[in-house]
């Protein structure tokens, strides 16, 4: 009876590690673009993960249950997302400084074209800038 327990803990182990490695390449392949094939999503992991084999990558991708997933493959995995994880509020920000740089932008087109007709959206414009500057600091915009 403790053999077929052992077993059963060993493929719940198994398919955990499988889930877990999974959900990770997922995650290190990021969002990817609109219309972005799966093909083409698993060609970047392939230079990313350039000591693994395609055919691996695709099998942990698509959770095979036949891989068994090594600790050290999870350990990388997780090194590599951990790094992503606190550099995204720097993105974050770049992004947000990128947008108050739009909507100033765009405040200024609406003005030039029509500033009686485009009022409102000039001015909802203003507070959107307005408020994205207060989160970022007035002199960090």
């Amino acid at each position: 009876m403790s053999e077929n327990s052992e077993k059963r803990s060993e493929i719940m182990t198994s398919e955990v590690s499988l889930r877990e490695a999974s959900n990770l390449i997922r995650q290190l392949a990021g969002d990817g673009c609109a219309g972005e094939s799966v093909k083409s999503i698993l060609r970047r992991l392939e230079r990313r993960l350039k000591n693994w084999t395609p055919a691996r990558i695709k099998s942990i991708w698509y959770a095979d249950p036949r891989v068994a997933v090594r600790g050290e493959e999870l350990e990388q995995l997780r090194a590599m997302i951990g790094p992503r994880d606190q550099g995204a509020t720097l993105d974050d920000l770049q992004e947000l400084r990128s947008a108050v740089a739009r909507l100033a932008k765009y405040e200024s087109l609406l003005e030039r074209i029509d500033a009686e007709f485009f009022g409102p959206q000039v001015s909802a414009a203003r507070d959107q800038a307005g408020q994205a500057r207060d989160l970022l600091g007035k002199g960090r915009v």
